[in-house]
This record gives structure tokens, C-alpha cells and sequence, in this order.
């Protein structure tokens, strides 16, 4: 049976190449696909595998339930939680790991670097892989650091550095640490960067005012269950926790769980904890099966259309005894040896592309046979029994030609009515998804352009961000220096301090603002999103006045409090500056009616002295929130400082900063990033996602053409006596071919009406998640419908032309 399928096998494929090859590349195509998407899908979603201990561990959650702010789950809580939760539950097994900037020294040169302040027990908690050393005691002592494989090479030229010392500089001073661990490099799906680790120390920890600061964020806690039931039961009691712990913390009128809550989230869903994230990443993963879907709809189709064409076979063989379970088995292992060689090229085509995905995409994706050889067999099996139920129909549609009926007919037969209405089925099929995702991909282009150049309240272009000047071991007085040099810079137009800064949530701060005579409540309240800014900010942004006046140092009432030994009271009227979406929060008519009123804000009396426009700094899905300014002439919380330049290219402008930050501050490292390329983190995983769904959107377009052509091809062969009837009969060339592309172009055409409902919706409801979406165009669907007629009439116009232009004589000189 296995040596007559393959002869049947090999007959079949060198009798019909052409319908044989249209068959193999439409699955090939929806296979590489398939394979592509699905491993980015896994890839995606195979987060933090590098921890055996992954499918154990819990991260701590929060979220807010403030007026005005997003309920969203965030990853992150307050330094101090560890130190509460077990004085409440002794039994629980937690560690912490807090990101901090580090400045390292390697000589006359200094490195910015990020290290993680950690619990002893951090290495061995999550099962780290060492190279050198050991994870149960490498972090026993205040003087010790662990190093990554990469860090190890770039200070000390090898990974075996266990037992040297590294110089580093933060908020603790500068100090030598002896490496006691190197740790194996993470692999890239992960979010946990550990490139240093050291002990998170008593010292550091009663350095930060916040540590027990209920709805503050400083760090990641993290727990381990051994079974996943005592995580329920812990997630069942956080609210009664967190209203002891809280208390009357956000007002007498508030519970703590009205107003924050606790969630653990399993270590394997963190990645993936932004909704819109998760739905980007099945959605493409959807695409994969779709392209997979369309491919076997294309062998179907091709399979039942070439089913005439052995029609005389199966009636022969059936003459000579051969019963219809046979001939079924025979097609279906001939449809598996189909599948089999389809896989391969599917995969050598994988293989070849990689390189062009992982650039479009920005990924990092490739194919480790040895380690991914069950995941590989996994998907060959999905693929053989997906693809061997597609063929079940083609399988029982030959087996089920009569012998009399064939071998009678001089005709090949086209599986009757039923056969040709299926085949044009699927055809619309194919198409109604081609279109749905042309006009998906037309509105995705569309938005990620709008998303680039929409007016954000501010000017982006020409405009630096000295990041460096946060640093902490950057005094007041250098970065004050830092200012007064960079400002007297020929080409510098504006510069400005402050950290209210484009794409970066670094410094963050939330709090209730309350007029005169209203209930004073953490739920009820409007709540701002503040931040401290220095002269010329607003002139510098670009920001448009609304209403009042801008920030001026000139004005004693501007300069903000810092303590209470400032000489400023806590009864004195600080004045502010407040966006125009606050105007609305607040419950005012208008800009203009909110000037000169007076509220509470953070314990504080404030004024209104200015509106500004709203300035979108954060992702576009994400809503712009209420914000109020305060001023100080020399901020200290976290500033950065911002350069307004003409005249130069960014580079040259690059270099003169860097030169005069050398003179101010050499034992810094100096850290500068454009705004356009600061807010491109939030454009570029959106255009990478576009780029990819187009690749799969054009290749779905390609699958479909090919199973148009094969279905042109095979209708066409069986028309040859037909049009040479036509064309005796006085037919034009012309005419034949407008017979012809109109016939062929029919499933198109239907398939392009169901569609655009179908695609309105789809593209509603992905414009949905963007707080400023574009407007559905009808250009879009023109476009798309377009592009699907161009295709198809580029697939069946030429071989509609060569079928017009045969000459009579040979289409009927057997007749």
C-alpha cells in the first residue's frame, strides 16, 4: 500500500506539474506562516522561562481606583510591602528586586549601567544559571556583586572575574565590590535584566522616605507558592490586609481597598499584563492560523478541481476491483506526502526569512532544532491532521466517480454543480479575508502615521533631553552649572529643567486637588498628575496659554514649597499651573473662569495662575491626564534638562553637550536622548506589529492568487471548445476576455461585499484601544477592494488573454 501510494504519488505530480505545484506552494506559504507567527506567538509568551521556579512565582500588582485614573493592573509596590506581609503571613517565601542607575568605573572611563538591589536569597529563589559561583551565598554580604556573562567580559576581558573588585558610584557613594557570582546571560524574551546584583541593604532601604508609603511604587516583590491554592487564598485576603495596613491613610471616609488594590500575578503573564499587548500578540498569532486556514482552503479547492482530471483513473481502477476504502486511503496518503513536503519547504522558507522578520519586527526569532525539536513535532502534527481533515472531502469526492459515467464521457468531469459552487465558495472565502486584512492594513499604516505626526501640544522636533542630569551623584551645583553653560551656547535657542518629560514616567506623582467648599476625598475628589518644572519651560515646549500666565521668577508666589524650612508656610498660596483637561475635572466653565481660583492640593493652598494646552507625553492608547505644574527655579526631583536647538544637525548638538558636561561633571557618565526618539518606544512596537501583519496580509494575498490561477487554469482547459465555438460564431478576442475575467472575477467581487462589514468592524474595534484614533475613511475599503481586484485581474488577465487568443482550428479540429 506505502510503495503504490508513492508511485501514485509521483504519477500524479509529474502528469499535472502545474496544478501539483500550486498546490504544494499554497501550503507551503500558509505553512511558513504558520510556523513564523506561531514561534513569535511562543516566543512572546515563553517569557522568563529561563526560571524553573517561572510556573511558581508570583509578582505583586496594584491599582488605583482614583478619580480620573486607570484601573489598569501595573507591576510594581512599595519597597516596604515585603517587610508587612510577612509581620501578617510569617510563612511566605518573597524577595524584592529594586532597579537602580549605577555609575561604573573602569579606569579614566565611567559607564552608566543599571544595577538590582536585591534580597540575599534573590539567585536562589529564582534558580539564576551561574557560570561561576554560588547562588545561595554570592549575595550574603553588603560588599559582594554579581555579574552577567556580557558585564564580566566588557570590565574584566573574561567570565571567570569571581574574586575581583569593580569600583562603583550611586546614592550610597563609591565603593569596591568584589565579584563573588558570574551569572549566565538571560535569554532575550524576558524582562528582567541582571546585569549587576547586589544586597539591598538595611542602609539603602531607611535612605527612601517612601518605603512604607502606601500608593507608592518603588520596586518589584515578588512571591514563591508551592501550591497554586495558597495563591487564591492569599489573593482572597488581600483586602482585609490592605485595610489594616492603610488604615485612615487616604481619608476617614475611605477605606484602604476603596482605593488601591493587591493582586498576584503569575510570573508567566506579566509580559503580556497590558490587555492591548496580549490581544497585538494573539491577533497575530491568529493571523498565522488564518494564512494556514487559507492554504487548505486552497488545497481543497485545487485538490477537488483536479479530482477530473483522474476521474478515468479511479474509474479504471475501480473496473478492476479496487473498492472505494482504498482509493480513499490512497488519496489521503498521497494528501499526507503533500503535507510532508509542504512542511519541509515551509520551514526551509522560515528558515531563509528569519533575518527579514527578526528586521521588520525588530525580534529576535530563530529555530534551535535541538531545543525546540518537540515544539517543531507539535506543529508538524497540528499541520498533517488539520491538513488531513481538509482532504477527507477531496479523498471521498474521487473515490466516488462512477466507472460507466466516466469512462462514457468524452468530457473531464467537474464534480457537477455542487463541486463547481464549493469551489467558488471557497474562492470568496479566501478573498473576503484578503480584503479584510488589506483594509486592516491600510487603517494600521494610517493610524501609526497619525499616531508620528499629530499635533502632541508641544513642539517634538529639535528638542534634546539631557537624561544624565537625574543622575544621583550629580550635585545641585553642577547641574545648575550644567544649565547656565549649556544656555550660553550659540546655538542652543531655549534651555529649561523640569520632570515633566516626554515618554518617561520615572518621576510620577498623583494627588487629589479640591476647590473651596467641596468634600475633600480620595474617591470622590479630582485627581492631577503633577510635576515640577523650571523657568522657560512652557517656551521652551512650545506650549500654547490657554488662559493667565506663564510661570515667572519674578512672581515670590511661583516658587514652590520644598519643606517647611524654607521660609515658606503651609497656609501660603503656592500658585500653579494647571492643563485644560483639569479645567473640566475641576467642574469650571471655562479656562478663563479658572484663573485666580484658589485650592487645596497635597495639603497646600494653591492658586490658578495659567492653563496650558494638554500635552500628550505618554502612549497613544493611553488617555492624556489632568496635570498641574509646579514651579521651582532649581528642581531636585528627578530633573531633566531640555535643550531647544537650531542650527546644528543632532549629532554636532550631541558632541557640544557632551563637551560641556565633561567640564562640569567628567566623573558622571553623560546620557542624552532626542524626544522624537524617546516617544518612538511607543510608536515603534505598533509599526513593528503592522509591518509583520502586512508580510502576513501580502502572503495570504499570495496564497489566494495562486488557488484563483489554478481554478482560472482548470476552467479554462475545460472551455477551450467552448470559446472556439465562440470565436466561429464571430466572437472578438476582446470579448472572450471580458467573458472570462468577468467570470473569474465574480467570487472576487462577492467576496469583496461580505467583506466590508466584516473588515468596519475588525478596524473599529482595534481604532478603539487609541485615545486619539483616526476616522474610519471609506478610502480605505476603496483602496483595499482595489488592491484585491488589481491582484486578482494581474492572476486570471493574462491567462484569460492567452485562452481568447487560441486559434479555433485547434480547439475543434478533432470535433
Amino acid at each position: 500500500m506505502g510503495r503504490s501510494t508513492f508511485i501514485a504519488f509521483y504519477r500524479s505530480f509529474t502528469r499535472h506539474p502545474l496544478y501539483a505545484l500550486l498546490n504544494l506552494l499554497g501550503l507551503s506559504f500558509g505553512i511558513a506562516v504558520f510556523i513564523a507567527l506561531s514561534l513569535l506567538y511562543r516566543f512572546e509568551t515563553s517569557y522568563e522561562n529561563w526560571s524553573p521556579e517561572r510556573d511558581k512565582i508570583h509578582v505583586i500588582g496594584g491599582q488605583y481606583f482614583f478619580p480620573g485614573m486607570p484601573d489598569d493592573i501595573f507591576i510594581g509596590s512599595m519597597g516596604g510591602l515585603l517587610e508587612e506581609m510577612k509581620v501578617a503571613y510569617p510563612h511566605l517565601e518573597g524577595v524584592r528586586d529594586w532597579s537602580n542607575p549605577v555609575t561604573v568605573h573602569n579606569g579614566a572611563e565611567v559607564y552608566a549601567e543599571q544595577i538590582e538591589l536585591v534580597d540575599a536569597n534573590y539567585l536562589s529563589f529564582f534558580k539564576v544559571p551561574m557560570l561561576h559561583g554560588d547562588a545561595a551565598t554570592a549575595l550574603n554580604t553588603p560588599n559582594s556583586i554579581a555579574l552577567s556573562e556580557d558585564k564580566a567580559r566588557k570590565y574584566f576581558g573574561t567570565t571567570d572575574a569571581v574574586g575581583k573588585t569593580i569600583t562603583l558610584s550611586d546614592t550610597e557613594g563609591r565603593k569596591a565590590y568584589t565579584v563573588s557570582a558570574v551569572m549566565r546571560n538571560l535569554p532575550k524574551n524576558t524582562d528582567s535584566k541582571l546585569d549587576f546584583a547586589r544586597l539591598l541593604t538595611p542602609q539603602r532601604m531607611s535612605a527612601e522616605e517612601n518605603w512604607h508609603e502606601w500608593g507608592s511604587i518603588q520596586l518589584l516583590t515578588y512571591f514563591k507558592f508551592r501550591d497554586p491554592k495558597q495563591a487564591a487564598t492569599l489573593q482572597a485576603q488581600f483586602p482585609a490586609f490592605v485595610n489594616r495596613q492603610v488604615g485612615d491613610r487616604f481619608g476617614s471616609d475611605a477605606k484602604g481597598s476603596d482605593v488601591l488594590a493587591l493582586h498576584l500575578v503569575p510570573l508567566a503573564d506579566v509580559h503580556l499584563i497590558d490587555p492591548q499587548q496580549k490581544a497585538a500578540i494573539v491577533s497575530l498569532g491568529m493571523v498565522g492560523v488564518v494564512a494556514l486556514a487559507l492554504a487548505l482552503i486552497n488545497y481543497v479547492n485545487l485538490a477537488t478541481a483536479r479530482a477530473g482530471l483522474r476521474a478515468r483513473e479511479v474509474a479504471v481502477r475501480k473496473t478492476l476491483g479496487a473498492n472505494p476504502g482504498a482509493l480513499r486511503r490512497q488519496f489521503l496518503g498521497e494528501a499526507a506526502l503533500t503535507l510532508l513536503l509542504a512542511f519541509l519547504i515551509g520551514l526551509s522558507l522560515v528558515e531563509l526569512s528569519l533575518p527579514l522578520i527578526n528586521a521588520v519586527g525588530s525580534l529576535n526569532l530563530r529555530l534551535n532544532y535541538r531545543t525546540e525539536g518537540l515544539w517543531l513535532g507539535g506543529i508538524l502534527s497540528l499541520v498533517m491532521v488539520a491538513g488531513l481533515i481538509a482532504a477527507i472531502y477531496p479523498a471521498f469526492a474521487l473515490s466516488a466517480f462512477k466507472p460507466a459515467q466516466v469512462l462514457a464521457s468524452s468530457r473531464t468531469p467537474a464534480g457537477g454543480r455542487v463541486g463547481v459552487r464549493l469551489r467558488e465558495a471557497l474562492v470568496v472565502m479566501q478573498f473576503a479575508t484578503v480584503v479584510i486584512a488589506f483594509v486592516l492594513m491600510v487603517g494600521f499604516m494610517r493610524q501609526i502615521d497619525h499616531m508620528q505626526k499629530a499635533d502632541l501640544g508641544f513642539k517634538r522636533e529639535g528638542l534634546l533631553l539631557v537624561t544624565s542630569a537625574r543622575d544621583p551623584l550629580i550635585s545641585n551645583g553642577q547641574r545648575a552649572a550644567y544649565l547656565t553653560a549649556v544656555k550660553a551656547l550659540p546655538q542652543v535657542k531655549l534651555a529649561s529643567i523640569g520632570n515633566a518629560i516626554p515618554a518617561d514616567q520615572e518621576s510620577v506623582s498623583n494627588s487629589n486637588i479640591v476647590r473651596p467648599g467641596l468634600a475633600d476625598s480620595a474617591t470622590v475628589s479630582p485627581t492631577v498628575n503633577w510635576s515640577v518644572v523650571g523657568p522657560d519651560y512652557f517656551q521652551l515646549m512650545s506650549t500654547r496659554l490657554v488662559a493667565g500666565r506663564l510661570f515667572d521668577v519674578r512672581y515670590g508666589g511661583d516658587q514652590m514649597w520644598r519643606d517647611d524650612a524654607d521660609g515658606r508656610e503651609a497656609a501660603d498660596v503656592t500658585n500653579v499651573i494647571i492643563s485644560r483637561l483639569t479645567v473640566q475635572r475641576m467642574g469650571y466653565p471655562s479656562p478663563q473662569a479658572a484663573i485666580g481660583q484658589t485650592a487645596r492640593f497635597a495639603n497646600r493652598q494653591v492658586r490658578i495662575v495659567g492653563v496650558v494646552e494638554d500635552m500628550r507625553f505618554y502612549h497613544p492608547a493611553s488617555e492624556i491626564p489632568a496635570k498641574l505644574y509646579l514651579f521651582d527655579a532649581n528642581p531636585q526631583n528627578s530633573p531633566v534638562i531640555f535643550v531647544r536647538y537650531q542650527g546644528l544637525s543632532e549629532p554636532q548638538m550631541r558632541a557640544k553637550l557632551q563637551q560641556v558636561w565633561r567640564r562640569v561633571a567628567p566623573d558622571v557618565p553623560f546620557e542624552i536622548i532626542s524626544t522624537t526618539a524617546n516617544l518612538d518606544k511607543y510608536y515603534k512596537p505598533e509599526r513593528d506589529r503592522s509591518n509583520l501583519f502586512s508580510i502576513g496580509a501580502g502572503i495570504a494575498a499570495l496564497i489566494g492568487c495562486i488557488g484563483l490561477y489554478g481554478m482560472a487554469a482548470f476552467n479554462t482547459s475545460r472551455r477551450v471548445r467552448e470559446i472556439g465555438l465562440r470565436k466561429v460564431l464571430g466572437a472578438s478576442r476582446g470579448k472572450v476576455v471580458r467573458l472570462l475575467i468577468g467570470q473569474f472575477l465574480r467570487p472576487v467581487v462577492i467576496a469583496s461585499v461580505l467583506a466590508l462589514p466584516l473588515a468596519w468592524l475588525a478596524l473599529r474595534q482595534w481604532l478603539s484601544q487609541f485615545d486619539d484614533a483616526i476616522a474610519i475613511s471609506p478610502w480605505f475599503f476603496v483602496v483595499a477592494v482595489g488592491a484585491a481586484l488589481l491582484i486578482a485581474l494581474g492572476t486570471v488577465g493574462g491567462l484569460a488573454l492567452v485562452s481568447a487568443s487560441t486559434e479555433p482550428g485547434k480547439a475543434l479540429r478533432y470535433e
